[in-house]
């Protein structure tokens, strides 16, 4: 095992309705270097997000993956897991999450500040459907059907975390991690590059559906690194309002994906960011937070919101429309898309 202290592995799941009306997530991990173990569960509707966080300490070998109120289990490798929260201030759920896809193995990330490791980190990924429910202040939500993923994580991975945010700098990072879900077949890209565009990772995967007896590690995936997203911000934001996705064509792949958010998941209530519950941090003996917030409210240059996630509509060049997450955090200077030191909005040509 790796001696760093960033060391980590992680669950981590999002859900979705069809008609983009909730958006949930999902996040457990576990810092064995440092006995932490952490989780947390979010929902985004109406324009109004909740979350719980639960963290403790490991004693011993319990590295079961639940804290407080939230657990994950596999119900079947590869195949099914199941994210439960128990009611928690008015915020509860019951999901099970069937695979669609095979494992999608991302290329792993490997980043570097200076002479120390800010990642490097390995993680698939597996598109499928979601069955349950989750309930919200009183009113049951039925998941019947919902769409979304599921990935496994690990590695070294200090962006985001408490031990990354206690300077309190400003780490440079621009990131797009993009699941989409067509009625033909699942698509995902990843894109880290580093300020001046030169990429640490740069990523697509095409994914066939397939039913859930059919799913096999070894299944067709069609790969290729000539990706490039173009983003439009929100005005005075680092916020997308909008984004095109072009795949190919060298490689198996040559499309292009238009994308059209519709509302936003702010990555804190999973942790990211969050100046208290920043993942890997010893909050001492089992601990419990329950909070709310209305999205429109929130700095989106605020450090701890720039970080987000967008339900979206999509649309492929051939006319296929599709429905999935558009992932985005830009901090720092990253030239081609005119962005400056800091958190400040693009420059204006």
């Amino acid at each position: 095992m790796n001696g760093d202290a960033a060391f980590y592995e992680r669950y981590y799941a999002t859900a979705f309705a069809p008609d983009a009306s909730a958006h949930l997530g999902f996040g457990l991990s576990i810092y064995p270097n440092t006995g932490i173990i952490d989780a947390a569960l979010s929902v985004s509707r109406d324009g109004v997000q909740d979350s719980v966080f639960a963290s403790r300490r490991i004693s011993g070998d319990q590295r079961s993956p639940r804290v407080g109120p939230l657990r994950i289990e596999v119900l079947e490798p590869l195949r099914q897991i199941r994210v439960v929260l128990e009611d928690t201030d008015g915020l509860a759920a019951d999901l099970i999450f069937t695979a669609e896809s095979t494992p999608l193995e991302e290329q792993r990330l490997i980043r570097t500040r200076g002479t120390s490791t800010a990642s490097d980190r390995s993680r698939f990924v597996q598109f499928g459907s979601w069955q349950g429910w989750v309930e919200v202040h009183g009113t049951r939500i039925d998941c019947s059907n919902w769409h979304g993923v599921r990935d496994r994580s690990w590695g070294i991975r200090r962006q985001a975390t408490a031990e990354d945010m206690e300077t309190g700098d400003i780490k440079p990072i621009f990131a797009v991690w993009s699941v989409l879900h067509f009625p033909d077949s699942f698509l995902q890209t990843t894109l880290h590059e580093a300020p001046d565009g030169v990429s640490h990772v740069r990523m697509a995967m095409r994914a066939p559906r397939l039913q859930p007896h059919e799913v096999e590690p070894n299944a067709k995936l069609e790969r290729t690194d000539d990706v490039r997203v173009d983003i439009d911000y929100l005005p005075g934001s680092r916020r997308p309002v909008g984004a095109s996705i072009k795949v190919g064509p060298r490689g198996p792949m040559d499309f292009t994906v238009d994308v059209e958010p519709r509302s936003v998941f702010q990555m804190k209530g999973l942790g990211y960011y969050h100046p208290q519950r920043g993942h890997g941090r010893d909050q001492g003996s089992e601990s419990v937070l329950r909070e709310q917030w209305s999205i429109a409210e929130l700095d989106p240059l605020a450090l701890e919101n720039v970080h987000a996630q967008q339900l979206a509509m999509v649309r492929r060049s051939d006319g296929v429309e599709g429905i999935g997450i558009f992932e985005h955090i830009a901090m720092g200077p990253h030239a081609p898309s005119a962005l400056p030191d800091g958190l400040a909005p693009p420059v204006q040509a």
